[in-house]
């Protein structure tokens, strides 16, 4: 009866931080509102989700699609993401159920709270759950996560379910954890396969190694692995025509030569065709200077810095990093944590092989790094019986009073300030004109790679506003003959951001 009232009350206490997540941003949407997207990654997570809303899993290629080539997007051999579905399906369900993607994000931030107290519960006990909920309340709260279209709580979701659930197989398999486990590792693959995969091999050895008995409740697991994977492939036969072939495959087929790996070798420039200046760009400038830098010694100063601003933005402060060095031997040490410190290391490890990696790349490994943290900062009471307190006391207060006033200055995560966050305002504006518009957009120099305005959603033709590359007049004449009912401006983003011409 004990345990049974203890696993109530500790489920209690994951749903409340989970709906209190949801409920502080909803609070707050009068002031903060929901978040303008500005970086391309946002604007094809956008495309796939507002696919998914429309039921289907792609779009067939548009017969003018060279005009409407755009970053991380694919045309051929359909129109959609290159991305793998499982933020999207969240974003759409919020298009669906509210009205908004952003409110999937929304709720995929509430039950990545809920879900990384859940795992931090398998670790932690006592009082030391209150850091780790603050933390979380930070996390989910305040960083880019919830407060764009990028991803990383989907992610951090499945890497929570995985870690939860692991640990407690370890004691006592059961079905249901076995489908926690299943569920998670569904969600990691649909978001970021290659770093989940980091993540459910070791897990998934050690289970098998170190705890055979756990195969008696396969069968959940089995299932669900099956099932995920045949959709999966599934929808890669949709975009690509192939179940092997994923699409994030497809895009760097048809648009890139700089490789994601830093040991890998360019693509011969030959090999492809750019047709627009800023896919040209953003491949042979923007991803071309950060692969030769990873290839240099320049790269461990630069990784090292993409953690401190990683765990500093999502955790809230730097000083976890300072504390996490501090206590490392211990946490390495102490039977309890030396596995989870060990899979941080191999994440680390591998992010030195990759050019950029962001914070939502680590995203499936967020619960063991909470759980490392809040291991880490036990430790101070070791130095005083009032140290931690103290501590948490002026960390927090930092925290969440600098979180305050930047909400209150409006300086808040989702202002990145790009030119193209006006694109909205220039849809509505030509929508109050009546009618329907093409807009064309003439790229004279590409000052920031960040700052692509042609993304549109999944219905072209019967979007009220297009926007398209300007080809040339004589290549713009068949554009102009495929959409005769349509007034066409152009727009020269490198010039101005506040002039539209008529086009002739």
């Amino acid at each position: 009866m004990r345990f049974r009232e203890a696993t109530l009350n500790r489920f209690a206490a994951c749903l409340a931080l989970g709906c209190l997540t949801l409920a502080l941003r909803a609070a707050l949407l009068p002031i903060w509102p929901i978040p303008v997207p500005s970086i391309y990654d946002e604007f094809s997570y956008l495309l796939q989700a507002d696919t998914f809303a429309h039921g289907r899993l792609t779009n067939p290629p548009h017969p003018m699609w060279q005009f409407f080539e755009s970053l991380y997007i694919i045309q051929q051999p359909t129109y959609a993401s290159r991305y793998p579905p499982g933020q999207s399906l969240f974003m759409a369900a919020g298009q669906v159920l509210f009205g908004h993607p952003w409110f999937g994000v929304w709720l995929s931030c509430g039950l990545m709270a809920a879900a990384l107290l859940w795992a931090l519960q398998a670790w932690v006990r006592g009082r030391w759950l209150l850091p780790g909920a603050a933390i979380i309340l930070q996390l989910s709260f305040f960083p880019y996560w919830m407060n764009s279209y990028w991803g990383g709580a989907v992610a951090a979701l499945g890497g929570a379910l995985v870690i939860g659930a692991w640990a407690r197989l370890r004691s006592r398999p059961g079905a249901g954890l076995s489908s926690a486990l299943a569920v998670g590792a569904v969600l990691v693959v649909y978001t970021r396969p290659l770093e989940g995969l980091l993540l459910l091999i070791p897990v998934f050895l050690h289970l098998l190694v170190k705890r055979p008995e756990w195969l008696g409740f396969r069968i959940p697991v089995l299932l669900c692995g099956a099932v995920g994977a045949a959709l999966l492939g599934y929808y890669h036969f949709r975009v690509t025509g192939s179940p092997w072939r994923m699409p994030f495959a497809e895009y760097f087929a048809q648009y890139e030569t700089v490789p994601k790996f830093a040991f890998q070798s360019l693509v011969p420039a030959n090999q492809r065709t750019f047709r627009h200046l800023d896919l040209e760009w953003i491949d042979k400038v923007w991803a071309f200077e950060a692969w030769q830098k990873a290839r240099t010694w320049a790269l461990f100063p630069m990784r090292l810095n993409d953690w401190r601003r990683i765990l500093s933005t999502t955790f809230g402060s730097s000083f976890w990093i300072l504390l996490l060095a501090v206590f490392s031997p211990r946490l390495y040490h102490s039977p309890r944590t030396r596995i989870p410190f060990i899979a941080a290391l191999i994440v680390l490890g591998f992010s030195f092989t990759e050019v950029h990696f962001f914070a939502h790349y680590a995203a499936p490994f967020t619960a063991l790094f909470l759980i490392l943290t809040v291991s880490a900062f036990r430790y101070l009471r070791t130095l005083s019986p009032y140290a931690a307190p103290a501590a948490a006391l002026l960390l927090f207060g930092l925290i969440f009073g600098r979180d305050a006033e930047q909400i209150y200055r409006g300086r808040t995560p989702d202002r990145f300030y790009a030119l193209n966050v006006r694109k909205p305002a220039i849809e509505s504006q030509l929508a109050d004109l009546g009618g329907r518009h093409i807009i064309l957009v003439h790229y004279t120099q590409a000052k920031n790679p960040h700052e692509e305005w042609i993304y549109n959603g999944a219905d072209l033709d019967g979007s009220t506003v297009l926007w398209a590359q300007d080809m040339g007049d004589e290549k713009n004449r068949e554009l102009l003959s495929y959409f005769p009912g349509r007034k066409f401006w152009r727009f020269e983003p490198d010039e101005s951001t506040d002039r539209l011409d008529p086009y002739p």
